[in-house]
C-alpha cells in the first residue's frame, strides 16, 4: 500500500482560502498539465542535473522552438516565500478554481508539489514547489484568441516575491508577445504548419526568470526561480 502523500499545511490554505471566490467556476481540471502540441511542446521543469546557464548567454529576442534555451532546475524563489497571498488574489481576480496540492514525479525521479487551477474563461495556472513548501515555479496559460488572456499573463508577472521589477516585467511581456507573434506568423507563412512553436527572449529580475512560449493557439508564461546562474 502506498504511503499517504504529505501535503504542507500552507498549500492547503491556498486552496481553502479561495474556495468562496471560485465556487462559480467550472469543474476542477485533472492534476496533469493542460494539453499542448505533442511534437513541439515544452517539457517538464528541467532536471536537477542541468547546469544553470548565465543570464548573459540567454537569447534577448524570440527564437524558434528548436533554439529554445535550457535552464537550470527551478528552485525556491525566496526562503519563506510560499506565494499563498499572490495565488489567493489571482484566483479571486480571475475566478480560478484551485485544486488540492498533488505530488508529481519529475524525469529525474524527484517529486515536486503542484497546485493546478483553471478559470471558466480557459486560463490555467500551475504553481510548483521544489521543496514542497516554498514557491519555485509558476506556469500561466491562455488561449491566443482569448481577448482577456494577455491581461491574465500580465497579472502573473505581478508575482510579489521580493526583488522583481514589475514595471520592467510588464514592458518585457508586451515586447515578448509582439516578437513571438511576429516570428510565429513568419514561420507559419514559410512552412504552412500552424503548430509552429516559438519562444521569447528571456527576462531575469531579482530571483526569477521569465519566458513566454507561443505554441499554435496557446501562450505559456513560465516564471522560474533559480533557473540561471
Amino acid at each position: 500500500m502506498r504511503a499517504a502523500i504529505r501535503v504542507p499545511t500552507v498549500l492547503m490554505a491556498v486552496v481553502i482560502g479561495v474556495g468562496g471566490a471560485a465556487s462559480c467556476s467550472r469543474n476542477s481540471p485533472e492534476a496533469a498539465e493542460p494539453d499542448r502540441p505533442k511534437a513541439t511542446a515544452p517539457g517538464p521543469e528541467p532536471s536537477g542535473t542541468r547546469t544553470a546557464p548565465r543570464a548573459a548567454d540567454l537569447p534577448e529576442h524570440a527564437v524558434g522552438g528548436d533554439k529554445r534555451p535550457s535552464f537550470g532546475a527551478a528552485d525556491t524563489m525566496a526562503t519563506g516565500y510560499t506565494g499563498k497571498d499572490f495565488l489567493t488574489r489571482l484566483a479571486k481576480d480571475w475566478k480560478l478554481k484551485l485544486d488540492k496540492p498533488v505530488e508529481q514525479e519529475m524525469p529525474d525521479g524527484k517529486k515536486r508539489t503542484y497546485v493546478h487551477g483553471r478559470g471558466g474563461n480557459g486560463v490555467t495556472v500551475s504553481a510548483g514547489y521544489a521543496d514542497h513548501e516554498n514557491l519555485s515555479s509558476l506556469l500561466c496559460r491562455t488561449s491566443a484568441d482569448q481577448s482577456r488572456g494577455f491581461g491574465f499573463l500580465a497579472a502573473c508577472t505581478g508575482l510579489d516575491v521580493a526583488g522583481v521589477d514589475h514595471g520592467k516585467a510588464s514592458s518585457w511581456l508586451q515586447r515578448a508577445k509582439k516578437e513571438t507573434d511576429s516570428l510565429y506568423e513568419k514561420k507559419v507563412t514559410e512552412t504552412g504548419n500552424k503548430k509552429e512553436f516559438v519562444v521569447s527572449g528571456v527576462f531575469t529580475s531579482g530571483p526569477v526568470t521569465m519566458v513566454l512560449h507561443r505554441a499554435y493557439d496557446k501562450y505559456s508564461l513560465r516564471i522560474l526561480g533559480g533557473a540561471v546562474a
